[in-house]
């Protein structure tokens, strides 16, 4: 006695492999912006990011830094304003001025005209990672959370509408 079977089915995985790009397009690149926006977030409230030094502090008071003019202000990566407004998203990932990366990587002191005049005994020590704005010791903002789980509903939506069949 043979038995038969048959299933049906109410979606299809190669309508989805079809439309896999329109589906996925844009998903990655929203999260780039909501990476950025979290990362100039947290430099504005200065959200994981260490206080200034005293010597930093003194150095702005006197206008020592020949980049920057004299302030008060002791807000951390907010000197210029320009970290701050170099973080942008982009369709491949999230740019910023080349000197960010040394707030987040740490760096080694260089023998220069500036350094050996106004830190000479600072020069070869190694500076060790001190400012993670893009996220604070690995964690990312509410914010950031709550866009990451609008994508993911917005992904699950459109998968959801592409693969079904009648």
């Amino acid at each position: 006695m043979a038995i038969t079977t048959k299933a049906t089915s109410n979606f299809s995985f190669r309508k989805l492999a079809n439309a896999f790009d329109e589906v996925f397009d844009g998903y990655i690149e929203d999260s780039y912006e909501d990476l950025a926006q979290n990362a100039r977030d947290n430099i504005k409230n200065s959200t994981g990011i260490r206080k200034l030094t005293q010597g930093t502090i003194a150095i702005r008071k006197k206008g020592l830094s020949s980049k920057r003019g004299k302030t008060s202000g002791t807000t951390p990566l907010i000197h210029t304003g320009s970290l701050l407004a170099s973080i942008k998203a982009t369709k491949d990932g999230v740019q910023m001025a080349n000197y960010g990366k040394y707030h987040m990587d740490g760096f080694t002191i260089v023998e220069n005209k500036w350094t050996k005049r106004f830190a000479p005994r600072a020069i070869g020590k190694v500076v060790k990672p001190r400012n993670p704005f893009f996220t604070a010791k690995g964690n990312v903002k509410p914010g950031f959370k709550k866009g990451a789980d609008r994508r993911m509903e917005e992904l699950i939506k459109k998968i959801n509408r592409v693969w079904r069949t009648k």
